[in-house]
């Protein structure tokens, strides 16, 4: 069986850019066919390898005059922070003075969750690795190529040039060349896959090369694989015989403060196995061994002796281009072995001879070469791993070990079997892949731009510092770290705090829909740390104030620093007490509502050995290749279509059949009400179940609720901000009732209530009822200006329309609530009004929604502070999310279209910041909070387009 995508697709073109996205309709046909030149996604990023972006800004922070006065004691404060931290030879969480533009080279990266990723430039470059936990080396390693030789019927070398046409950095091997014709070479990204074809046919051959990574959703086993696969199709398009030969090179990646490689700590090795053969490179990352693999599927006939080298980078380079272009493929080098002792019967010696000068070899190379007669096309295949089981962190005595390393083990010898498996599997995660996609791609209601943007984004899941542990041994089969481990992601490339919280509520959406048992341990992880406390105490950077790291009955900020112990030293953040934060409790609370009401959607029964084998998506048995449903339950893949629960309250459950998981991801949230209630979570579902995890979660929600009802000054039902930043915005003030944290608090006593309800704590239920009546009525009465609610109740901030007004509105909105808790009528005139000021009235709604703009007469953006003047792309996501909720469609995708459209003609793609200024500067790239994305296709699911009629009669989808 093979993929095969129908001709029939619609171009949206940039003209001045010279990106366009591509959408069609994939189709598969079933039986024998022959194979056929890969056809790239007819979605995704596209472009020429030749592509300049036209639109060149940077990281530059200019603060306005009247920011100076707060800014300057809290700037001085941290440089002091910053040279202790320096002395101490260490990093700060958050480096200002030293900050990372945009390098507008990135294409898809490499690799699966948890393990690490290398990124990859459009133009073929191997770059940005992020190999150790919270290490990001920016650095292109011009030695890590592709190597293209086409040779004619007389084995004779006519074409030979590296697989890039990034400019030839000045370190790279002399002799090797970039020969390729950037105009006749493009790009395509549809994360996590990617294709770059090159039209060689003026020397008989078109190729394409298709990248694949395991990031595969509901697939955990897969998905923490730190590997990719490399499939190269060639095609001969003349009248001749043609050879083709892909060369994979690799060397040591330096790292490190100095960016020296270190030859002497390698260890380079040839292997071959029953079905696959490579060769392998260990080198050192700080104290810990890692190995590269690369591994191609072995021919019949070949030896371990053939089409692999090992060489040194500086010395013995020009060997490796030069044995290409003469025998078509790599070869030992000869003169790398060592001149046999005098004496030898089999050696010949005088007295003139000379012993050879021996190098020191740090690179390793692996050639596939296929033979095509004329319209002959066939595949050359390689699999690159890199295997780093153990992590010591170094404060920490702990070793961690990978999530992969349940599979593979931890000897750090696993990247052969890796690459094996990955070769045999990569079929099957392809056929994963488009399960997952092609109703996500082929979905009319979903916008052009927004199809290959969801897809895209998704990158920040891997290529987020991520780490994913194996921890089976040290919890109980009755909490789900114990199948699905610890997890963990960054902030962002430069703010280095794992899973930080404020703004994991805005990009949790993926995970939650994607990956939800990841998202279930994160949630436990924080549930067990709001106990906490400790007596040590440190610096706030903001008023210089000294504050406990962590108090009880408060989620923590973030759960550490990577340069530190994390998962034990939490709130890595320093810059305010966050224990006084508004938002965090509350972000916790509504998260468990809408995790909730998701986990219920994902409920399916599965034996109890398969959920505990982690293998139900992977293991294809004979008769269930093509039936993802019976592969994952073991049952007959029977459709119930008639269903009914109600979820708004109800805790009691009916009998019914269990539909098709695939239906329950993909279709809308009424029909996710439908889903029964399962209640033993070890015996009957492959996701953490969601009457458990409500009853886990409860306890804390409750606690943490009446926490913060302490804020709550003058006892209206209303918590009061305290005067300073004490929010996700955390250079923006906010004094007394906020719009922001106010509906926060609204909506999360609605949740608390509502979860009482359904297990039962009737006194609960009656108690948080009253607060709820209560704390709506002043709301309103406090906040409501007839257009929109006020930022805050200072007489200077009345006419600010904040675009995150209705944070609260929108979690309960993608908890599939019913219960009107802010009046319908002033949803959609707040609505309106963001829409109106802070989307339309800046840069004319190309660039999504500036986080405050002043109304009236002399209407203007906010610049009371950095952050008030900012677009900040995941709270754009987020609010066109709601948007769609209420029925705003044409306001959400505008603004939310503009902004992505922005981005991309940055050259902002894989590497999405947190902000955009006014002047096209951004700051802060490559971060987690964009992933909200996602919320926007769990809205237009639950709430798609409304349909209109036409003349001719036929139903159509109103314009996107």
């Amino acid at each position: 069986m093979i993929l095969i995508l129908s001709e029939i697709c619609a171009l949206v073109i940039e003209p001045k850019s010279k990106i366009y996205f591509c959408i069609g309709i994939a189709m598969e046909a079933i039986g024998d066919a022959v194979l056929d030149l890969d056809e790239p996604s007819k979605w995704g990023l596209k472009m020429l390898l030749n592509h300049e972006y036209p639109l060149q800004t940077k990281q530059l922070l200019i603060p306005k005059p009247n920011q100076l006065l707060d800014l300057i004691p809290l700037s001085a404060r941290y440089v002091k922070y910053y040279c202790a931290k320096r002395m101490q030879k260490r990093r700060p969480i958050m480096d200002y003075l030293h900050t990372i533009n945009a390098q507008r080279m990135h294409g898809c990266p490499i690799g699966g969750i948890g393990g690490g990723t290398i990124g990859r430039g459009f133009k073929g470059e191997f770059c940005r690795f992020q190999l150790y936990p919270g290490i990001y080396e920016y650095i292109t390693v011009p030695e890590c190529q592709f190597i293209v030789n086409i040779q004619n019927e007389k084995n004779e070398t006519i074409f030979q040039s590296v697989l890039s046409t990034y400019n030839k950095p000045k370190k790279a091997p002399p002799s090797w060349e970039w020969n390729l014709d950037s105009t006749e070479c493009e790009y395509t990204a549809l994360y996590p896959r990617a294709w770059t074809t090159y039209d060689l046919s003026k020397y008989g051959i078109k190729l394409v090369c298709r990248q694949i990574s395991p990031v595969i959703p509901h697939n955990y086993k897969d998905s923490s694989l730190p590997c990719a696969v490399f499939v190269f199709t060639a095609k001969n398009v003349c009248n001749e015989k043609r050879f083709v030969s892909i060369t994979f090179t690799w060397t040591e990646i330096p790292v490190g403060l100095n960016k020296r490689k270190n030859s002497a700590k390698l260890d380079l090795e040839r292997y071959s196995e029953e079905s696959t053969c490579g060769v392998t490179l260990e080198q050192r990352v700080g104290d810990a061994p890692l190995t590269f693999t690369i591994a191609k599927n072995k021919s019949e006939n070949e030896t371990i002796h053939e089409a692999y080298c090992l060489w040194n980078s500086t010395k013995t380079a020009s060997y490796v281009w030069d044995c290409i272009k003469k025998n078509g493929k790599l070869e030992p080098d000869p003169s790398q072995t060592a001149t046999p002792p005098k004496g030898d019967k089999d050696h010949k010696t005088d007295d003139h001879d000379k012993p050879k000068k021996i190098y020191k070899n740090d690179s390793i190379g692996l050639s596939n070469t296929i033979s095509l007669d004329p319209g002959g096309c066939d595949a050359a295949e390689f699999c690159l791993v890199w295997d780093m089981p153990m992590i010591k962190y170094k404060k920490e005595r702990k070793v961690h070990k990978r999530f992969y390393t349940k599979y593979f083990g931890s000897d750090g010898i696993a990247g052969a079997s890796i690459a094996a498996y990955a070769l045999r599997n990569y079929k099957n995660w392809e056929k994963q892949l488009a399960e997952f996609q092609d109703p996500i791609l082929n979905n009319s209601n979903i916008p052009d731009w927004l199809k290959s943007a969801l897809m895209n984004e998704l990158y920040y899941v891997a290529d987020g510092g991520t780490i994913w542990f194996d921890v089976s041994e040290e919890f109980p089969e009755t909490d789900p770290r114990h199948d699905f481990g610890l997890f963990g992601y960054l902030e962002g490339h430069e703010y280095r705090m794992y899973n930080t919280y404020d703004v994991h509520f805005y990009a949790s959406f993926a995970l939650a829909q994607l990956w939800p048992n990841l998202q279930v341990v994160l949630q436990y992880m924080y549930r067990d740390a709001i106990a906490l406390e400790t007596a040590q105490c440190r610096q706030s950077l903001y008023d210089g104030k000294y504050v406990k790291f962590k108090i009880k009955e408060s989620i923590p900020h973030d759960l550490g620093d990577p340069d530190d112990i994390p998962f034990t030293n939490i709130n890595a953040y320093n810059i305010h007490d966050v224990s006084e934060w508004r938002d965090l409790n509350l972000k916790y609370i509504l998260q468990v509502m809408r995790d909730y009401r998701l986990l219920r959607a994902y409920s399916a029964p599965f034996p109890n050995e398969r959920y505990h084998s982690m293998a139900y998506i992977d293991d294809v048995k004979d008769g269930t290749e093509d039936d993802l449903y019976t592969r994952s339950t073991e049952q007959p893949d029977e459709r119930s279509p008639d269903l009914s629960v109600d979820l708004s309250l109800d805790p009691s459950p009916v009998p019914s059949k269990v539909p098709d998981i695939l239906d329950l991801l993909y279709r809308s949230s009424e029909v996710v009400q439908e889903c029964q209630e399962i209640v033993d979570p070890r015996e009957t579902v492959a996701t953490w179940n969601a009457k458990q995890y409500l009853v886990d979660m409860y306890p804390s929600c409750a606690a943490l609720l009446r926490k913060v009802l302490m804020w709550d000054k003058d006892g209206d039902g209303l918590i009061e901000n305290g005067g300073f930043p004490d929010q996700t915005y955390d250079a923006w003030v906010m004094s007394g009732p906020s719009a922001y944290c106010g509906s926060l608090w609204v909506a999360s006593i609605s949740v608390v209530r509502a979860m009482a309800h359904i297990l039962g704590f009737e006194e609960d239920e009656r108690d948080f009822a009253k607060l709820l009546d209560q704390a709506k009525t002043s709301f309103g009465e406090k906040l409501w200006n007839g257009c929109f609610y006020k930022f805050d109740t200072k007489p200077s901030n009345k006419n600010v329309v904040m675009a995150d007004q209705l944070a609260g509105q929108w979690y309960l909105r993608a908890s599939d609530w019913n219960e009107e808790v802010f009046p319908e009528a002033n949803v959609k005139k707040a609505l309106q009004a963001i829409y109106d000021n802070n989307v339309q009235k800046f840069l004319g709604g190309k660039c999504g929604a500036v986080n405050g703009y002043i109304t009236g007469r002399r209407g203007r953006i906010d610049t009371t502070a950095l952050q008030s003047m900012e677009v900040w792309p995941g709270v754009t996501y987020g609010l066109a999310s709601l948007m769609i909720y209420e029925g705003m469609h044409e306001q959400a995708f505008s603004m939310a279209g503009g902004l992505h459209n922005t981005l991309t003609n940055m050259g902002l793609s894989f590497e999405t910041p947190e902000a955009l200024y006014e002047n096209g500067n951004h700051r802060s790239v490559a971060y987690m909070r964009p992933l909200s994305i996602w919320s926007m296709y769990q809205a237009i699911i639950a709430r798609p387009p409304p349909r209109v009629n036409h003349a001719n009669g036929q139903i159509h989808a109103t314009k996107l």
